[in-house]
C-alpha cells in the first residue's frame, strides 16, 4: 500500500482508503448489533491490509455506519484516520444543531477526537454562503480549538466557481470531491463538472496545500454494472484509474463485502499501475458506459406518474442480453407500467447520464406492453 501526505495536515494516509454510504443500504448487512460486527470485521480487514483512512457520516444508515467504525475504534484507534461529517446545516438554521450533530459522532465513533471533520454536501453558492454567513463553520472552527476535531472542511459537488471561495478562504483543511474515468457527476442538477475538477481544482487545492479525498471513484458502483454484452468495467481499475492522477492524496470507494475490499484494495500497490497505453485503452472502454446504460441510481425519481423508472430500465438491460420470457412476467408484475409516461421530461432533467429516458419508456411499451 502506497501512503501520501494530506496536504498541510501533515498526515499520511493510504492512497485507498475506504467509504461507507453503502453500509446504511438496506440488506447489506444485518439489523441491529450484528450489523455492527459485521461491519467491523470488513474495517478491520482493511486495516490488516494496510488501509488507514475511513469516510463516514452521521447520514449514513442514520449512525449505523459510525457505529460500525466505533466498534472497531475501541481496539485499534491509532491505526485508523477517521473523516466523518454532518449535514445538520442543511436541516437547520440553528448552529447549534452541528454541535449537537458532533457530539452524537464522537459517542458513535466511541472517540475524543475526530480526525477530520465536515459539513457535508455543501454543493450551491446558497448553501456555502449560509453555513459561512449563518455561523454554522464557526462551530467546526470552535470544536478545532477545543480538540473535538483535528481538522476541518467541505465535502462537495459545487461548481468550479464555489469550490475555488472554499479553497481561497484559507478555512478549509480537507476537502472531499468527485472524480472518475467518465467524469460524471452526481445529478444534473449539480453545478460541479469533473473534468474541470481534475484539469482546474485539483491543481489550485494543492497550491494551496488542502488535503485532497476523492469520493465517487465507482460512480456510486453505477460503472461497474454490467453493459448489454454482459462485460462491465473492472472496479479495480477505476479506483487505480483516480489514484495514478497525481494530485489525489486519497480515495475512498465504497465497499460492502471482504472479497469486495480485498479487490479494490489492491489499486493501492504499483503492482496494479496502468502503463500509459492501458490508461488510454481504459478510458475508450469507459465510453461504452455512455449515454444509454443506467446506473440504478435512482436518481431520477420520483416520477410524477409514480413509474418506477429504473426497475424498468433494468429489465430492459436484461431484455438485451436475454430475451427470456420470464421478463415479461416481471415487467407485468410491475404496479405501474411505461405507458403511464406522459413524457413531461422530469426524470430526464434529474439523470446526471443525460439518459434519454423518454425514449426508453417508449421502447419498453413496445417490447413488453
Amino acid at each position: 500500500m502506497e501512503y501520501r501526505v494530506l496536504g498541510r495536515t501533515g498526515l499520511k494516509v493510504s492512497v485507498v482508503g475506504i467509504g461507507t454510504l453503502g453500509f446504511g443500504r438496506e440488506g447489506l448487512f444485518p439489523k441491529g448489533e450484528a450489523g455492527i460486527k459485521e461491519m467491523a470485521r470488513v474495517i478491520n480487514r482493511a486495516l490488516d491490509l494496510g488501509v488507514n483512512i475511513i469516510d463516514t457520516a452521521c447520514a449514513y444508515g442514520n449512525g449505523m455506519a459510525e457505529k460500525g467504525v466505533g466498534e472497531v475504534m475501541k481496539k485499534r484507534r491509532n491505526e485508523l484516520i477517521v473523516l466523518s461529517r454532518t449535514h445538520a446545516w442543511q436541516k437547520s438554521d440553528n448552529p447549534a444543531d452541528i454541535a449537537v450533530s458532533l457530539e452524537e459522532s464522537l459517542n458513535r465513533l466511541q472517540v475524543d477526537t475526530i480526525d477530520i471533520y465536515q459539513l457535508h454536501d455543501v454543493t450551491s453558492p446558497e448553501a456555502y454562503r449560509k453555513v459561512m454567513e449563518g455561523g454554522f463553520y464557526e462551530v467546526l472552527r470552535k470544536a478545532k480549538k477545543e480538540g473535538k476535531v483535528r481538522f476541518i472542511g467541505f465535502s462537495t459537488h459545487g461548481s468550479f466557481e464555489v469550490v475555488k471561495k472554499m479553497i481561497e478562504s484559507g478555512e478549509v483543511d480537507v476537502l472531499t470531491l468527485a472524480y472518475n474515468i467518465l467524469h460524471r457527476k452526481r445529478v444534473a442538477s449539480d453545478g460541479e463538472d469533473l473534468k474541470v475538477t481534475s484539469q482546474k481544482v485539483f491543481p489550485l487545492i494543492e497550491k494551496f496545500g488542502i488535503g485532497l479525498t476523492v469520493m465517487k471513484p465507482l460512480g456510486g458502483g453505477a460503472l461497474t454494472l454490467k453493459g448489454a454484452d454482459g462485460r462491465g468495467l473492472s472496479p479495480l481499475k477505476l479506483v487505480r484509474y483516480v489514484v495514478q492522477n497525481q494530485y489525489v492524496h486519497t480515495v475512498t470507494p465504497g465497499v460492502g463485502t471482504i472479497s469486495h475490499l480485498e479487490e479494490l484494495v489492491k489499486a493501492g500497490d504499483d503492482e496494479y499501475a496502468l502503463t500509459p497505453e492501458e490508461i488510454k485503452q481504459f478510458e475508450e472502454e469507459a465510453k461504452r458506459w455512455g449515454r444509454d446504460l443506467c446506473r440504478q441510481c435512482g436518481y431520477c425519481l420520483p416520477c410524477p406518474q409514480d413509474i418506477p423508472i429504473p426497475s424498468i430500465m433494468r429489465l430492459l438491460t436484461k431484455w438485451q442480453q436475454k430475451r427470456d420470457r420470464e421478463l415479461m412476467k416481471s415487467y407485468k408484475d410491475l404496479e405501474t407500467k411505461a405507458s403511464a409516461c406522459v413524457e413531461c421530461r422530469e426524470c430526464e432533467k434529474r439523470c446526471p447520464y443525460d439518459i434519454r429516458i423518454t425514449g426508453k419508456m417508449r421502447e419498453a411499451r413496445q417490447i413488453f406492453e
